[in-house]
């Protein structure tokens, strides 16, 4: 049976392992002195090698050949590794095993020992989709796990496993590979497959993985599939990677503001059967390298294009500002978000590339807008020596009234001042003018600036005043006379005060009433009220601490129950008594 090139040529030691040079001599340094860990994590993007470097590590553990940090990758348990013949050595995959009794299975057959190698070891692939009682589950053996089991984990998306089993373990970061090494190891296995293809061929693919080695390989197969011979026209076609020359020619419409080039190159396209969403996504990408190939030494982060399109780019880099690139991308991401809402994509796309050929809107602040009525700003700015005499906020009029202007302490020296203005520099007036008259005048030294750090004055700012305490009581507590409740006539004031204080307690008493049986105060505010202030201690003492300050009288609080009511009770349950006796039923009234 077939194979595919990525799982036939999968490295089986660390030697062939790929761009991971620095993770490959940690891990072999661990083996070679016996400091192994019990927990690691290997993270980064797809087709770096996690998986295959956690296979390695765990055949080399248990490889009986000491000799070196790398498995033999002959003997019985290599070999059985390789296979899937020896169980002491589990990958799993958490995105379709992912709940807490996968991983309550899994806790418990760690307490048995390796049936044939010297280590139990568990692989598990994307981690980050366990759910959190499987994280929890993992937590415990992960922490304090038996000497013979080692665990390895593998996620792409790290920042969703969380903290407690990071803490736990070795953490380890795959890079991106390098595209000259992906295009070194497609042309050493194409030419182990006896696969004749070009450095051109080769770099392209590079650049198309994107970092992924896997990947790069993927594409070696499909183009294998055709034909034995691969150029850069056979990736072009089976890798999908057709002229692109169409973006070329909108953003070049765009640039010179002619919106109906821009929108026909649209319409052929559309006739061409081209998805627009995917067009609005090229162009985003279009753009972008655009505004990479704009900065200075940006094409080397230009990936995943031809060389002929990288030259391309650098070229009308030159003549597309960046600014323009940057309104691009934001408007076709706009345009991109209103597509995924259901929306008619044509038309998102076309009122998008229509903006783009209208000059943006700049919003111009005149002048006199900012400068007062009076004429004295201009003045100032003439007479004063240096160019920044005045601050800038002084451009606002301020009011103030005679006497305040006389009151206002002078700075005696000029570190009074602020930075920006000393006594040297301050306009020279040649007529003193009255105080009415010097509305949008510059401030001068003897005036402060609202935000120097200068006492403020009573009669602008006035200090608050604090409630004063009455001395004795506004509303003394109603007479009460043989311990009948009367209504209590303050309630209103108490419900004025705590409005100011809790918002949430008037809500329940602004239709409530209230009364005095000479030690509380009974409210009547319904059985919301009622359970609501049986279990709030703090709303209870608020209210006391009202009525205290209301009164001048501290006093307990309570339920208000109807009168009339509890006495229709008792009369109810006299005359069922009376009725009962009268039916024979003997009734004996207990007087304890």
């Amino acid at each position: 049976m077939y194979r595919a090139l990525y799982r036939k040529w999968r490295p089986q030691r660390f030697e062939d392992v790929v761009g991971q040079q620095a993770i490959v001599a940690a891990l072999q340094n661990q083996i070679a002195t016996g400091r192994v860990g019990h927990a690691y994590l290997f993270t980064g993007t797809r087709g770096t090698g996690k998986t295959t470097c956690a296979k390695i590590f765990a055949k080399a553990v248990n490889c009986p050949d000491k000799s070196s940090a790398d498995p033999c990758g002959v003997c019985a348990i290599c070999k059985g590794i390789d296979d899937g013949s020896i169980l002491d050595v589990v990958e799993i995959d958490a995105a379709s095993n992912n709940g807490v009794d996968n991983i309550r299975d899994l806790r418990d057959e760690t307490a048995y020992t390796p049936s044939n190698c010297a280590y139990k070891v568990y692989i598990i692939d994307e981690v980050h989709m366990l759910s959190i009682a499987a994280f929890n589950a993992l937590l415990k053996i992960m922490e304090e796990p038996p000497s013979h089991v080692i665990f390895i984990l593998a996620t792409t998306e790290i920042h969703k496993v969380p903290a407690t089993i990071l803490s736990r373990c070795q953490r380890y970061d795959f890079g991106r590979i390098k595209p000259q090494d992906i295009a070194d190891r497609v042309a050493y296995i194409a030419q182990q497959e006896n696969l004749t293809i070009t450095d051109g061929a080769a770099a392209l693919i590079s650049r198309l993985a994107d970092g992924a080695l896997r990947d790069a390989l993927s594409i070696l197969d499909t183009c294998a599939g055709v034909t034995t011979h691969i150029d850069e026209d056979v990736v072009r076609q089976m890798a999908g990677v057709t002229d692109r020359s169409y973006l070329f020619r909108i953003s070049a419409a765009v640039h010179e503001k002619n919106a109906a080039e821009a929108l026909q190159e649209v319409a052929q396209l559309r006739q061409q059967s081209v998805d627009m969403k995917r067009l609005c996504e090229e162009l985003i990408s279009h753009y972008r390298n655009l505004m990479l190939a704009a900065l200075p030494g940006g094409k080397g982060l230009l990936s995943g294009i031809a060389p002929e399109e990288e030259a391309n780019y650098l070229q009308t880099a030159e003549q597309v500002p960046q600014g323009e690139s940057v309104r691009a991308i934001r408007l076709l991401g706009s345009a991109m978000e209103k597509m995924s809402r259901g929306t008619d994509q044509r038309i998102e796309l076309e009122l998008a590339l229509f903006a783009l050929t209208e000059t943006p809107q700049q919003t111009v602040v005149a002048p006199q807008q900012a400068v007062p009525a009076a004429g004295t700003w201009q003045a100032a700015q003439t007479t004063a020596t240096a160019p920044f005499a005045v601050a800038p906020f002084a451009a606002q009029p301020v009011q103030k009234e005679t006497s305040v202007q006389s009151a206002a302490p002078a700075p005696q020296t000029p570190q009074d001042l602020p930075p920006w203005e000393t006594a040297a520099e301050q306009p020279v007036q040649t007529a003193p003018a009255k105080a009415e008259e010097q509305v949008g005048a510059p401030l001068q030294a003897e005036e402060p600036l609202p935000w120097e750090d200068q006492p403020i004055q009573p009669q602008e700012v006035p200090e608050p005043t604090k409630p004063a305490t009455p001395s004795k009581p506004t509303r003394p507590m109603p007479a009460v006379q043989s311990g009948n409740p009367v209504p209590f006539a303050a309630w209103s004031e108490v419900l004025a005060k705590l409005e100011q204080q809790d918002k949430m307690l008037i809500a329940y008493l602004r239709t409530s009433r209230a009364f005095y049986d000479g030690r509380r105060v009974l409210i009547d505010g319904g059985n919301t009220f009622r359970d609501f202030i049986r279990v709030n201690k703090e709303s209870q003492e608020l209210i006391k601490q009202i009525i205290e300050e209301v009164t001048g009288e501290r006093c307990g609080i309570g339920p208000y129950v109807e009168k009339s009511a509890a006495t229709a009770t008792t009369r109810t349950v006299e005359d069922t008594l009376k009725e009962l006796a009268a039916q024979g039923v003997d009734v004996v009234y207990n007087d304890k």
